[in-house]
């Protein structure tokens, strides 16, 4: 075998930093590169029980075949922008419509199926503390990120503002991904039931496409987003 080019002691973090596409190669080997991406590959997959080899030949196979998205912002502001344009949009469009399919497949399927009354339960706890978080963020957060992005220098207020932020952010986003893993844990990770009906399907399956979307947005403000603000924050304070 080829020796990779890749380290398996670069932080799995890291890794998707530079290639988002590698994204996809944890979500299906079962990786947690957001909340939890803070530890070597190798480590990461003695946890996960996988061998590291073949982790590394398919993420130099995705890395040869896909483009890498990150090129996408070159600015904490244009990261903002990013993250409203591509996850806060689609979260208010797809919460309540995905509550709504919550409610429904639960009221038709929760006699046979009893889990779905606890799926029921965390779903709609989730895309209220979703819905709360993404509004804070673009109220709270973002402009104060714009201004410091411009090299304006902040006030002690939004200089503490922003790092109280930061860490009742990152908390929210563990919360979040609790919610989601007990959610994969009830449906058994997603599997259809033998007697679903189409409404059941879509679902198991827009919840899903629900989780790997958070893993992304969740990795795209703990470790690119938030560690480039706070890299500023001391910048800010000595010109105050």
């Amino acid at each position: 075998m080829t020796k990779s080019k890749i380290s398996p002691n670069r932080q799995v973090s890291s890794l998707v930093e530079e290639t988002l596409a590698f994204a996809h190669v944890f979500e299906e080997v079962g990786i947690d590169y957001c909340c939890g991406g803070d530890i070597p590959l190798e480590s990461a997959c003695e946890e996960a029980g996988i061998d590291v080899d073949d982790v590394l030949d398919r993420l130099e196979s995705e890395q040869t075949e896909t483009k890498d998205e990150s090129d996408g912002w070159n600015s904490m502001s244009e990261l903002t922008d990013h993250i409203v344009t591509t996850h806060h949009d689609r979260l208010r469009d797809e919460l309540p419509a995905l509550e709504a399919l919550v409610h429904k497949v639960t009221e038709v399927h929760g006699g046979d199926h009893p889990e779905l009354r606890e799926v029921e339960s965390e779903f709609v706890a989730l895309a209220g503390e979703m819905q709360t978080h993404i509004t804070e963020e673009e109220e709270d957060l973002f402009p104060i990120v714009r201004k410091l992005d411009r090299g304006t220098p902040l006030s002690d207020i939004e200089t503490e503002t922003i790092e109280n932020e930061i860490e009742g952010f990152e908390d929210d986003h563990q919360e979040t991904a609790d919610r989601l893993d007990r959610i994969a844990e009830l449906t058994d990770g997603y599997a259809v039931p033998s007697s679903a009906c189409a409404s059941y399907r879509s679902m198991l399956d827009r919840l899903e496409s629900l989780e790997r979307e958070t893993h992304l947005h969740v990795h795209k403000e703990n470790n690119v987003l938030f560690p480039a603000i706070e890299s500023l924050i001391p910048k800010a304070g000595a010109e105050l």
